[in-house]
């Protein structure tokens, strides 16, 4: 086998190989920069189609997950391989990352599934790079090559909905465990039972082999940015689904949970977020106690009256 160098891919280009619509200089190294097209899917929002208007570009809002449709086609023979990756600079303004690969035979564009684990808007304009591509030749042809309808030629991005299930959907499944019920409003409200809670978690955790006691800056900064991560996917989780129940119930046909169905699953995504809160409060030595009983009566002074109607 043999990964294709710069000249090769370009020499490749121009006998009408590999890649078409590209970019005359889009070679680097073993390599070639897919850049975005004028369509892509939102999962989170049901797989919507949108297109982006010439000069536009894609919005990927905070926690959505995505399909980016590349500008560019592969056309790759039976005895030729690629591989994809996603653009490190989009990593680092909040894109998850994306590996994947294209089959020998594949005929087509591309699409690279990412999510927005940021807490901000993203704009991905037209013609913007989003993955590499590098080719490798195989010693022999492929005896079962790519075969079938790319999802972009259809007008839809192809989603196995049944593979996804609720809670609700798998109750009685004995691999899920029982659903415990949230503690009273009183003990929630006790400074005891609070630091109690946190002093719990932190237990948890250093039993489980997870990083609560960094003895240095560097490590503490290190395990603080992976907890805020962990925090934002969780956050990100909760306000997907709760997007599905609003799209069930506004959209005829739209299968999705109703919010009593989605309940459950929404009170873990709050308490996997609460432990990544906890932690947080940990590395950084802060006790949230007060702060959290001040944030109740406030909403006790501004929610309560609802409980008397």
């Amino acid at each position: 086998m043999k990964v294709l160098a710069d000249h090769e891919i370009e020499a490749a280009i121009v006998r009408g190989e590999l890649i078409l619509d590209a970019l005359a200089g889009g070679c680097r190294g073993a390599c070639y920069e897919l850049r975005m097209g004028n369509v892509y899917y939102d999962l989170t929002d049901g797989g919507r189609r949108l297109e982006v208007d010439p000069g536009g570009d894609a919005l990927i809002e905070p926690g959505h997950r995505v399909v980016l449709i590349t500008h560019e086609r592969l056309s790759l023979g039976t005895n030729i391989f690629a591989r994809i990756v996603s653009k490190g600079a989009l990593f680092s303004i909040g894109l998850s990352a994306v590996a994947t690969y294209a089959d020998p035979g594949f005929h087509g564009r591309l699409g690279i599934v990412t999510q927005n684990i940021s807490d901000k808007y993203i704009l991905l304009p037209a013609f913007e790079p989003i993955a590499k591509v590098d080719f490798t030749v195989l010693e022999t042809a492929a005896s079962h090559p790519y075969r079938g309808q790319h999802g972009y030629e259809t007008q839809i991005w192809p989603i196995r909905h049944q593979l996804q299930k609720t809670r609700e959907q798998l109750r009685g499944d004995p691999r899920l465990g029982p659903v415990e019920a949230p503690p009273p409003a009183e003990q929630i409200a006790s400074p005891t039972s609070l630091g109690e809670l946190g002093r719990r978690q932190i237990a948890a955790d250093r039993a489980h082999g997870f990083p609560v006691d960094a003895p240095d800056d560097e490590m503490r900064r290190a395990q603080l940015a992976n907890d805020l991560v962990g925090l934002i996917g969780e956050v990100g989780e909760f306000a997907n689904l709760l997007k599905k129940v609003h799209l069930g119930s506004t959209r005829p046909g739209y299968g999705a949970p109703s919010l009593v169905e989605a309940t459950p699953e929404l009170r873990l995504e709050l308490a996997d977020a609460q432990i990544y809160m906890l932690r947080l409060a940990h590395l950084l030595r802060v006790d949230l106690t007060e702060a959290v009983l001040e944030k109740m009566r406030t909403n006790d002074e501004r929610y309560g009256h609802l409980d008397q109607q």
